[in-house]
């Protein structure tokens, strides 16, 4: 049975087709637009896939109620509040959907595929356009009562005075997501208007003040973000990811120093770089809809 996994990013969405030994058929990154949108790109990319999707599962940057699969709030994708995404998509698709949080379905990916394998305490926090975060303990993810338990990336730990998307002040997201990093660049005096966080690396490495400013700012925000999970969740292993990871000299690495200096009480874990990249996310989508529609066929046919 093959399963769909839409990773429904910020900027990009991924979409990945595994089928039922999790082995990738296909996978394409398209331009996040709006369901409608979605639901033709997704078909596009069907229509050249070799297998038929018989199910899938989409993420929600944001927080989600998990019993009716309603978005209560996306601060990077608004239009997703109030809405059931899977329910759209299934009836522009015509296969059945179920929504994840984005947070959870990186941590299912690491934490079974990936860098947090063998451990049955993983936190795992994804450094995209919006940061998200899950705890995942003996397998599963903890929710929380209300569905919205591992959102670091709005935990505010900078000192930059940067209101972000979610109507806070100072949020991890603010510091080092993907575009934030630019801006803060911008901020700074730097021309490039359209600066990514790469763009903003490379002008670091070059030697560029206020770009190493930027990442220095990001790295420390990073790091008292770790801090608070070390003293809320005392996990036994944070796993890191997502595209502004890919730079760990300028943001990982500093930031875990920054923890260790600062820890008090705290038992800072080890920290590992989450090892399946970008498509993390695209991979637990697609694990969760193996899960939930395998399971639920199984289950219907058992005497």
């Amino acid at each position: 049975m093959s399963a769909l996994g839409i990773d429904y990013g910020g900027t990009h969405t991924k979409l990945l087709l595994v089928d039922e030994g999790g082995a990738v058929l296909s996978r394409e990154t398209v331009p996040t637009g709006t369901l409608a949108e979605l639901g033709a790109s997704v078909r596009r990319f069907l229509e050249t896939a070799s297998v038929a999707a018989q199910s899938f599962a989409v993420t929600v940057a944001g927080t989600l109620d998990p019993s009716t699969g309603v978005v209560r709030r996306s601060a990077n994708l608004p239009w997703l509040d109030g809405v059931a995404p899977a329910e759209v998509l299934s009836e522009l698709l015509g296969i059945p959907g179920v929504a994840v949080q984005d947070g959870e379905a990186g941590a299912i990916a690491e934490a079974r595929f990936g860098a947090g394998r063998g451990s049955d305490e993983v936190f795992v926090i994804v450094l995209g356009t919006g940061i998200a975060g899950a705890h995942v303990l003996s397998g599963s993810v903890q929710r929380g009562a209300h569905g919205g338990a591992g959102e670091v990336g709005h935990v505010p730990v900078a000192d930059n005075g940067v209101t972000c998307s979610c109507g806070q002040v100072g949020c991890l997201e603010t510091a080092i997501g993907g575009q934030q990093v630019g801006l803060r660049w911008r901020d700074r005096g730097a021309e490039n208007q359209d600066a990514s966080a790469q763009d903003v690396v490379a002008a670091a490495a070059s030697g560029d003040e206020a770009a190493v400013a930027v990442l220095d700012d990001a790295a420390r925000a990073l790091g008292r973000a770790i801090l608070n999970v070390s003293a809320l969740v005392d996990p036994a292993l944070i796993v890191v990811g997502g595209g502004v990871s890919r730079s760990p000299e300028w943001t990982v690495e500093p930031a875990v120093a920054y923890a260790r200096e600062n820890a008090t009480f705290h038992v800072v874990p080890e920290l590992r770089l989450a090892s399946l990249g970008v498509w993390a996310g695209a991979h637990g989508a697609a694990a969760v809809a193996a899960d939930t529609f395998v399971g639920a066929r199984a289950q219907a046919h058992r005497p």
